[in-house]
């Protein structure tokens, strides 16, 4: 425990730093002024490009988080802001609790079915090797690249690599929730507004009820959660923009920036990207979408693109009409196959007994009548768990008389809404949709077409309720096996957990994972070339 605490802290005060730096440099706007935790969030984002920037020229090897530490420790040291943690003693108490409550979830977790498939292979890649060209040759999921992968290669330190995974997962639960708790908590100009505290309420009974062990995270989990942080930051900053916001440049970065985080961590949530869309359209000129600054997120969005053309071959890996066939290590055709199965098993095809085959299947509500069988236990779970989360925000609020208007805002959630419920259907796994949900709570709320005023001591209590159901489930786990349930007894007593198979080809060092005790992938690179060129290892065929 003493370990998780000392690298949890050593990589908050990592992604810290890294934020306020990209407030000074990226934004440096007096108007946006933003507080610990968004400067916290916006910093592991920050941290994310980082790593995927550094990653074209060095593994991502422990000497980097050391050197991060050293620069981020100078930085503060010499930056006049210092810790921007101006919060009453409520916050700060609660803050505390949903710090311990992520430690908890920490040691209380085992690990995501998809870490020894391919997410510790390729992170293993990263740790050891910059960015291997045609990697996805190695395993055909190696392609997805995620953002957040490279993220917990460069947050890990390798005598600890499994328990680190769980540490960056505990960092971004306790900062969204920390965050939309202080502001709804501290008094300002934003807390007595009905849309943010809808908002902000919705979000974080959700998580607390929903998000109760982060072996569930995967890459899914961290989507959302930065997700619905854009929502609430959008939407917190358009009263700003209302008083003729000077720094329209500034503020669509942010937005951008985050966007193309999102995306990057999970490609099914680019419904992101219809918030800056808005945003354009809302402010009816567009001088600012060519300004300098919007031209080094240009410049950043291209940098991950490369990466994904250097991994698979494709812009968007595994879509492959955006693959180029003349790269001899495009995946095209994997690709292709790829997106067929991966619709077909989300859509049941697995339990189908009927003579279709699997384009017939998953066309015209085909596979619905399999998939309501095989999911809608679990389904009716989340919509009740959203009709839940909506009771809770009622019995933390009064009715006010005015009733809520339909503006820009309210239209987007709305219309996030509907386009979510698009993607659902065309991949209808639970797990991967907690927005489509958490929308639909929020939608339910606007469309009673009522105004609400909180009732802090309503809202505190339940949220005390909520964090002790979390910490309970936790705790329960790891009472139950002993206190053997955390991912050091897992790794270093059980053996739950296989490390990712190492091969070797000439200098050529590189890592594949397991399914069900069986190594997985291409091991002994046949049917394709390796060489060596300009630095970088090359497969193809």
């Amino acid at each position: 425990m003493l370990e998780i605490v000392l690298h949890y802290l050593i990589f908050l005060f990592i992604i810290y730093a890294n934020g306020l730096l990209v407030q000074k440099v990226l934004i440096n706007s007096t108007e946006i002024n933003l507080n610990f935790f968004e400067q916290s969030i916006m910093g592991l984002i920050g941290t994310g490009f980082i790593a995927l920037l550094i990653n074209f020229f060095l593994p991502l090897n422990d000497l980097l988080i050391y050197l991060n530490l050293f620069l981020g420790i100078i930085f503060i040291y010499f930056s006049k802001d210092k810790f921007n943690f101006n919060y009453n003693k409520s916050s700060k108490l609660f803050i505390i609790l949903f710090f311990l409550l992520s430690l908890a979830s920490i040691y209380g977790s085992g690990f995501s079915d998809d870490l020894s498939h391919y997410h510790g292979g390729y992170i293993t890649n990263t740790d050891n090797q910059k960015y291997i060209i045609g990697l996805n040759f190695l395993h055909y999921h190696y392609g997805y690249s995620s953002i957040w992968l490279i993220l917990h290669s460069y947050l890990n330190l390798n005598n600890s690599f499994l328990q680190d995974i769980h540490i960056l997962n505990g960092i971004i639960f306790f900062l969204s929730i920390a965050y939309l708790f202080t502001e709804n908590n501290e008094k300002s100009k934003y807390s007595s507004n009905y849309l943010l505290y809808l908002i902000s309420s919705i979000f974080i009974f959700f998580f607390l009820i929903k998000y109760t062990r982060l072996k569930e995270f995967g890459l899914d989990r961290p989507g959302i959660l930065i997700y619905c942080f854009l929502i609430y930051f959008a939407v917190k900053y358009e009263f700003i923009i209302k008083k003729n916001l000077k720094d329209k440049e500034k503020f669509f970065f942010i937005i951008l920036f985050i966007c193309l985080f999102i995306t990057s961590v999970k490609i099914f949530l680019l419904s992101c990207f219809l918030v800056p869309l808005v945003f354009i359209i809302k402010s009816k000129s567009y001088d600012f979408i060519f300004s300098k600054i919007i031209c080094f997120f240009y410049l950043l969005a291209l940098c991950y693109f490369i990466k994904n053309i250097l991994i698979s071959g494709c812009l968007v890996y595994p879509f492959s009409f955006t693959c180029f066939s003349d790269l001899a290590w495009n995946s095209k055709e994997i690709a292709s196959n790829l997106l067929l199965l991966t619709e077909a098993s989300t859509k049941s095809y697995d339990g189908y007994l009927g003579s279709l085959n699997i384009s017939e299947y998953i066309n015209n509500f085909n596979w619905l009548s399999t998939w309501f069988q095989r999911n809608i236990e679990e389904f009716n779970n989340y919509i009740l768990t959203s009709l839940l989360v909506t009771l809770l925000f009622f019995a933390s609020s009064k009715t006010k008389r005015s009733k809520i208007k339909f503006n820009y805002t309210t239209l987007t959630i709305l219309l996030l809404f509907f386009i979510n419920i698009i993607i659902f259907l065309k991949s209808p796994v639970n797990r991967y949709h907690h927005v489509m949900f958490i929308l639909f709570a929020l939608s339910l709320t606007i469309l009673s077409n009522k105004s609400f005023v909180k009732k802090i001591f309503y809202f505190k209590l339940i949220i005390i309720l909520l964090v002790f159901f979390n910490f309970a489930k936790n705790f329960k786990r790891i009472y139950e096996a002993n206190f053997y349930n955390n991912p050091y007894e897992h790794v270093k007593k059980i053996g739950w957990y296989r490390s990712p198979v190492e091969k070797k080809l000439e200098s050529f060092t590189y890592f594949n994972g397991w399914i069900d005790g069986h190594p997985i992938g291409n091991m002994n690179l046949n049917k394709y070339n390796y060489k060596r060129k300009m630095g970088f290892d090359i497969i193809y065929k």
